[in-house]
């Protein structure tokens, strides 16, 4: 809407390796004066595909979030891999390389399972259960593989896109 463009780019200290890897951001001027330059990357979690601008000028992302096959074991997976998972990170602009989290959902925090009744998560009926993600439901490493994310401001609500899930 102004001289701005948000862009998301590859981050040259990325842990994360794959189509998509991203890990960074940034504001570019027109005349092409980068006015923001933040990466979000570290070797548990990772930008990647898609962003979305909001209108109180935040940005979301789109971030994988690993566990380790402790991790998955531990939530009740079938499979003692290594997980790539999701989140949605609201991220506010602090500085010229700075940036605030003040928003995080993570799909780590919702899932359920029929596996293993010792877990937490156990649930005797995933059908009863559509507010949750089964974890041993087409479980690998490259999870879910979200590819989009946009905001409905009218609604405030915000959608994403599951390539593996098909959703």
């Amino acid at each position: 809407e102004n001289d701005t463009l948000l862009r998301s780019y590859i981050y040259s200290s990325n842990s994360f390796s794959g189509g998509g890897i991203t890990g960074a951001l940034q504001k570019v001027l027109w005349d092409g004066t980068v006015v923001w330059d933040y990466p979000y990357s570290t070797s548990t979690y990772c930008i990647h595909h898609d962003i979305c601008p909001l209108p109180n000028g935040n940005v979301l992302v789109i971030a994988y979030d690993k566990k380790t096959s402790t991790q998955a074991t531990q939530a009740g997976s079938s499979s003692a891999i290594e997980i790539w998972s999701e989140k949605i990170v609201e991220l506010r602009p602090t500085g010229a390389t700075t940036a605030e989290v003040v928003w995080e959902w993570k799909v780590w925090d919702h899932l359920c399972q029929n596996y293993n009744s010792s877990k937490d998560n156990y649930v005797s009926s995933i059908v009863a259960n559509p507010q949750l993600l089964n974890i041993n439901y087409n479980t690998a490493k490259d999870w879910m593989h979200m590819n989009g994310i946009d905001y409905n401001e009218e609604l405030d609500q915000i959608v994403v896109s599951s390539h593996n899930l098909n959703e």
